[in-house]
């Protein structure tokens, strides 16, 4: 439930100067998350955004979602956040997600990964992430856990 906190925290900190649709994810609600949860979960966001430009904030494995969207939708986004790349927690496959970075625009896209995030360090995700793309902007934070409390370098890079 941390993260739909998170989802919540940030989207009332956007408020009214960015809009901005928070979309939880059906295992919040249910505890259960299916195999094809991430599949699914893309196509459920796609279905959202229809045929609107949309900017993307997701944090952890809401990450590997929003490359599925940039995958099958990269017209209609704008700019992408990514936080707390989960790069430990991957399973055989997940990396070959984010492979959608390496044509989009680096300029459209800010990573910031907590220096010591227990789900993967700033290292290991900027190794990870420049593999895919040398040119994407990924910002160290100086903290040691998997929580995202950047509502200003958000709001200034979104605008």
């Amino acid at each position: 439930m941390k993260n739909k906190n998170w989802s919540e925290d940030i989207q009332s900190g956007l408020g009214p100067t960015i809009p901005t649709i928070m979309v939880s994810w059906t295992h919040w609600e249910t505890g259960n998350a299916e195999s094809d949860w991430i599949e699914k979960e893309t196509q459920r966001v796609v279905g959202l955004i229809k045929d609107k430009k949309v900017n993307i904030l997701a944090k952890s494995i809401g990450t590997a979602i929003a490359m599925g969207v940039i995958e099958q939708k990269p017209e209609l986004v704008n700019k992408v956040v990514l936080c707390g790349i989960p790069v430990l927690d991957f399973v055989l496959g997940d990396e070959k997600r984010y492979a959608v970075l390496k044509p989009f625009s680096a300029d459209k896209v800010l990573c910031i990964q907590n220096n010591a995030d227990n789900h993967g360090s700033y290292a290991e995700a900027k190794k990870f992430l420049h593999s895919s793309n040398p040119s994407l902007k990924i910002i160290s934070k100086p903290r040691s856990d998997h929580e995202y409390p950047y509502l200003e370098e958000f709001m200034n890079f979104l605008r």
